[in-house]
């Protein structure tokens, strides 16, 4: 099981990390730069001293020397002692002391420093052949590193207590720091739970002037904007797509309870109800593809890449419309040359037949159509459609696209509309990287524009 911790916390739990992990890499490359050099000038007093003490034995008669000369050769607490070739010591200074050094000497012309721990005591212990007229033998000088060991312990003890003291005044700075860190996102989350009570319509109101908290709540709000949007659409949607339905069901309804009542016995009854029933089911049929359509998946596999030359796709459908709808006057003003674009044979038309159907049936007195097709100075082909029907109020415009949706209500049942075909056109158009507008003159006419995005080679 996952265990739940707080922000702050963790906040905490990071910044004590990472100033502790800090502090020791930080105190341990120093104590041990400081011992390395330390060390170094212990050897060097060691070396330095080894060269005073064997320069008398080789430059003077033994009885010659005296302590002082001995004396001001050494350092504080060094010792040094006067050996044979076979290890047997002969002098030694301080005279009191006891040197408990290891007597058997390698024969070796330079000097040799090492290390020895002497009855629990850390020494350097320096040794160098003497061969001069005056003395055969060893000379070696002791120097004890209690005040090297000593330094470095007072280190250690000193960044352990500043090691602690910084810890725990870090730890006191971030927890209150912390605090004032989470409060914004405290007092985001108390909103959250209020909106998740009170539903889509809240929004954040919180202003932290930090950036990230900021851009958080923005993008919050901006996203319950849209799924607000989202969901007051969907809502609409299955409102509307049940509306459609129940009309045609409650009509197939009504006349099979008449057939099973009267028709039996009448056929006139029997024929009328289910010539009714058959249409209204028709109606069903259409609106269900209709929306299957807008729900259909937009991948890929549902494009087609093969140019199309749309100005004889356009023309095709104005000579089947003319025969179909001989009191129509259908005028063509298309670019010279071919135009040429990849889409959909199938899809280009449907979306052609929807505009202009639609211009059809709201153009009922003039009867006059426009299509027009051209290239802009940027290569985007613009097809427009034009009819010099009833027009539409401006503040519709903006609605027409939207399912189920109908500028006149009174009129679309019975003109066959359910109110989805220009979601279709414009879906169809979106999907192949086009655009699509309307412009309208009310009383007057109603442009469809219809841009497709040039094709990137």
């Amino acid at each position: 099981m996952n265990r739940v911790t707080s922000l702050r916390s963790q906040w905490l739990k990071l910044s004590i990390l990472i100033i502790t992990i800090t502090y020791i890499l930080f105190s341990s490359l120093l104590i041990y730069a400081t011992s390395v050099y330390l060390k170094d000038q212990e050897y060097r007093s060691v070396s330095r001293s080894l060269e005073d003490v064997s320069s008398l034995y080789e430059n003077q008669p033994f009885n010659s020397i005296t302590e002082r000369d001995i004396y001001t050769s050494l350092y504080d607490d060094q010792q040094m002692g006067l050996y044979t070739l076979s290890g047997e010591e002969v002098y030694r200074w301080p005279i009191r002391t006891q040197l408990n050094v290891d007597t058997d000497f390698e024969a070796n012309v330079n000097p040799v420093i090492e290390s020895t721990s002497i009855d629990g005591d850390d020494f350097l212990v320096g040794t160098r052949m003497l061969q001069s007229d005056y003395w055969h033998g060893y000379v070696t000088v002791v120097h004890p590193l209690n005040e090297y060991n000593t330094i470095i312990r007072m280190m250690l003890f000193i960044a352990t207590i500043i090691g602690f003291l910084s810890i725990t005044f870090t730890s006191i700075i971030s927890y209150f720091f912390s605090i004032q860190m989470v409060k914004p996102i405290g007092r985001f989350t108390g909103q959250l739970k209020k909106i998740e009570n009170q539903g889509f319509a809240e929004r954040l109101d919180l202003k932290t002037n930090i950036i990230e908290t900021d851009y958080m709540i923005e993008s919050f709000n901006n996203m319950m904007g849209a799924l607000e949007e989202s969901y007051n659409q969907q809502k609409q949607f299955v409102e509307d797509a049940s509306h459609e339905l129940r009309t045609p069901l409650q009509i197939i309804q009504g006349h099979l309870q008449l057939i099973n009542r009267w028709g039996r016995n009448s056929p006139e009854v029997l024929d009328e109800s289910l010539g009714i029933s058959i249409e209204e089911l028709k109606r069903i049929n259409k609106l269900v593809e209709e929306l299957l359509l807008l729900t259909k998946n937009e991948g890929q596999d549902f494009l087609q890449n093969e140019s199309i030359n749309l100005n004889d796709e356009i023309m095709s459908r104005i000579e089947s419309l003319d025969k179909v709808h001989p009191d129509y006057t259908f005028e063509a003003k298309l670019h010279k040359g071919r135009l040429m674009y990849p889409i959909n044979n199938y899809h280009f038309e449907q979306m052609l037949i929807i505009f202009l159907d639609n211009a059809i049936k709201f153009d009922t007195e003039n009867k006059h159509i426009t299509v027009g097709s051209e290239i802009d100075r940027h290569g985007n082909i613009e097809i427009t459609i034009t009819d010099s029907g009833v027009g539409i109020p401006a503040d519709e415009i903006e609605q027409v696209f939207n399912r189920f949706y109908r500028v006149d209500k009174s009129r679309s049942r019975d003109q066959g509309g359910n109110g989805l075909g220009l979601s279709i056109a414009k879906k169809i158009v979106e999907l192949y990287r086009g655009d699509v507008w309307i412009t309208s003159v009310e009383g007057k006419s109603t442009t469809v524009h219809i841009k497709f995005t040039k094709p990137k080679n």
